[in-house]
């Protein structure tokens, strides 16, 4: 015999599912935006460790190494 199948009570949705309107996976042009994101923000720090690099470097000519 087969027991009767007790309706289905919706479950609560997760943290995750209720940031992404019920979805759990990326579509293909949100991935994009995604990687997009990411290449500006490497871009970026790359940009600002040059500046750092370039302005610790004209300091110690200015100060002549002496840390004034």
């Amino acid at each position: 015999m087969t027991e009767p199948k007790k309706p289905s009570k919706p479950r609560s949705l997760t943290y995750t599912e209720m940031m992404n309107g019920g979805q759990q996976q990326m579509d293909g042009a949100t991935h994009q935006q995604e990687l997009n994101l990411q290449r500006r923000k490497d871009v970026f720090e790359r940009s600002v460790e040059h500046l750092e690099q370039s302005f610790n470097t004209e300091a110690h000519h200015i100060g002549g190494g002496t840390g004034i």
